[in-house]
């Protein structure tokens, strides 16, 4: 993802959980503009989609745009990012009534940053799940998925004290396909309740669908629909676009049909570790 401020524009910067994951060279996935604007004027008609929270979705002739709103900066928009059918290239404006004192600003805060990225992996790039992801040892990715309280950032806790692992994020994992055609797990930095991140990538080896146990580890397999299924469930998908969702569908699909995947219930010690490694 590239930003760049327009002449006149606002001095960008990251936060400093982002800024592992600043680099530069090659032609980004994203790209977008960065301009003042003393007001910024809201579409008109219903939105595409409402988040109930900051911000909604508009549909238009060239693409889409995502207008923030919030009760501590009044009724008027202070941001919004217009862009391409794609995702792919855009232009954000920020209010300088809201933003104009700062030395630095990103522009991209939370959420749109990660808005930016759902929809264009749903152009057919690949899905992002809320998963714990490990690089084991041997090189090998391993992705702990499950809903908010499943045990991800306890998972990331116990591999992180495995010698030679890596955890690539505790809480949100991108999958793709590489040049290859192999699927791969990145990290992102969007960190869960352990705050791990990294910006490094692993062959996705194993899927595993977590759940507490009763008393000790257990493993079931699925059936590929089920596990597909589960995997849907716990992703961040753009479910007013059904383009999207068809890819998202299909390309889960084709990972479980690769990739073994499995229910995973898990006691929180160190014994999990050992079991997946054993099973794995």
């Amino acid at each position: 993802m590239e930003m760049k401020s327009a002449a006149g524009g606002p001095a960008l910067g990251a936060p400093a959980p982002l800024r592992a994951f600043l680099g530069g060279g090659g032609r980004a996935d994203i790209s977008v503009s960065v301009e003042w604007s003393e007001e910024i004027a809201a579409p008109g008609g219903r939105p595409v989609f409402d988040s109930g929270g900051v911000w909604t979705l508009h549909r238009t002739n060239t693409g889409h745009e995502f207008v923030f709103r919030s009760p501590a900066t009044g009724e008027a928009p202070y941001k919004l990012a217009a862009m391409d059918e794609s995702f792919s290239r855009g232009r954000v404006w920020l209010a300088r009534r809201v933003f104009g004192g700062r030395a630095e600003v990103y522009p991209l805060e939370y959420p749109l940053d990660e808005l930016l990225v759902i929809h264009r992996l749903a152009r057919g790039e690949g899905v992002e799940v809320h998963a714990c992801g490990v690089m084991d040892e041997r090189g090998r990715g391993l992705l702990f998925t499950g809903h908010s309280g499943a045990g991800k950032s306890t998972m990331a806790r116990l591999w992180e004290q495995r010698s030679g692992a890596r955890i690539l994020s505790d809480d949100r994992i991108i999958l793709r396909r590489d040049a290859l055609g192999v699927f791969t797990m990145h990290g992102t930095p969007w960190h869960g309740e352990a705050r791990l991140a990294l910006p490094i990538s692993a062959p996705l080896c194993g899927v595993y669908v977590l759940e507490h146990a009763g008393r000790g580890n257990e493993f079931e397999g699925m059936r590929p629909a089920r596990a597909a299924a589960e995997l849907m469930s716990r992703s961040f998908l753009p479910f007013h676009d059904g383009a999207g969702l068809e890819f998202s569908m299909q390309f889960f699909a084709e990972v479980v049909a690769e990739v073994p995947a499995k229910m995973f219930r898990f006691v929180p010690d160190e014994s999990a570790v050992r079991e997946v490694e054993r099973h794995g």
